[in-house]
């Protein structure tokens, strides 16, 4: 059984612990105390004077503070199960109506495939993450920087306009590609023998195309965690965040921005200008979670292409030694029916 097999492979098994236990861990931290950020007190000197934040992680450890002096490795974790969590609904919504879509373009819309095609790969020019930021830019920034007070969305309304965005960018590519092994599969000798007998459309799709686009649904899904996830963060750098953002005043007085669900693009898009600073290890942070991240799907994607490939092949070879069987069983009954003629 494929997930046996996948517990077994370390790649995959070190991915999803790593992934799926930061998530949990941050669903717990909320249960738990509400998603709560304390605010340190001032640190001091060796001369009492006070130190304004952000104080560096040798000063507070594990990862230091900002500058509104709010415990950095808290914000991570508190940011983990938005960040994860929205990349990952939105790898969801991306793949399952792409995998309907490309069936409807194959069986219903097959001549006008090659147009719908060349449309995609011209618009594959335009930088993704551009796109995002025209189509998102309108309603992330108009109420921070211009009507704050008079600011028509909620923090749910942005997360879902966020997230539709994001999937809708991606949903013509995504249902190609299925569309595609679609095709490759339907071109397949069996498919021919099955529609002589006078297979339908829905008997291909039970049982000759499930077995062949299911393992690559879970590919693609990994894929498009991964490719969502480093778009995300993009977009932080670009000062669109999950959920919005607002400005406030920090302990002394100075505006700056700071996302409302303190997830990791917004940590990244709001430290991203410390990099300049006395204080440039604080705008490596968020990256660091990010790359780990994108670590830990790729080992999955990585530890689940190597169990596919393995139950591709031992299914390939039984199909060979099936058909070898056939052949020495045919070959046997040949030479029954000759020895009689003779």
């Amino acid at each position: 059984m494929l997930i046996w097999r996948l517990i077994k492979n370390p790649y995959f098994l070190l991915g999803f612990l790593f992934l799926f236990g930061l998530f949990g861990s941050s669903l717990v931290y909320y249960f738990y105390t509400g998603d709560h950020v304390p605010v340190i007190d001032l640190l001091k000197d060796k001369d009492g004077k006070f130190l304004p934040p952000p104080y560096s992680p040798l000063e507070f450890p594990p990862l230091g503070t900002d500058n509104f002096g709010h415990n950095v490795f808290i914000l991570m974790l508190v940011g983990a199960k938005y960040t994860i969590g929205a990349a990952m609904a939105i790898a969801f919504l991306r793949v399952i109506p792409s995998v309907l879509i490309g069936l409807i373009i194959h069986f219903l819309f097959k001549k006008i495939k090659p147009i719908l095609a060349g449309i995609v790969d011209a618009s594959n020019y335009f930088p993704t993450t551009l796109l995002a930021f025209l189509l998102l830019n309108w309603v992330m920034s108009d109420g921070p920087l211009r009507n704050p007070d008079d600011f028509l969305y909620s923090f749910q309304e942005l997360v879902v306009i966020y997230i539709l965005i994001l999937v809708a960018i991606s949903i013509p590519s995504v249902s190609l590609l299925f569309s595609n092994e679609i095709e490759s599969v339907m071109k397949k000798e069996f498919i021919d023998g099955a529609r002589v007998l006078g297979a339908r459309e829905f008997h291909f799709i039970k049982n000759h195309l499930r077995p062949f686009i299911v393992p690559q649904i879970y590919l693609v899904l990994i894929r498009e965690f991964i490719a969502t996830m480093l778009l995300i963060s993009h977009l932080g750098v670009l000062g669109i965040f999950i959920g919005g953002s607002r400005v406030a005043e920090d302990l002394f007085g100075n505006n700056s921005f700071f996302s409302l669900a303190h997830e990791w693009s917004g940590s990244l898009g709001t430290w991203w200008q410390f990099l300049w600073t006395t204080y440039p290890w604080i705008a490596f942070i968020p990256v660091v979670f990010f790359t780990l991240t994108i670590l830990a799907g790729k080992m999955m994607l990585v530890g689940l292409s190597k169990e596919l490939e393995k139950s591709s092949i031992s299914h390939d070879a039984g199909l060979v030694e099936e058909k070898q069987k056939q052949s020495r069983a045919d070959q046997g009954l040949f030479e029954m029916v000759e020895s009689r003629k003779m």
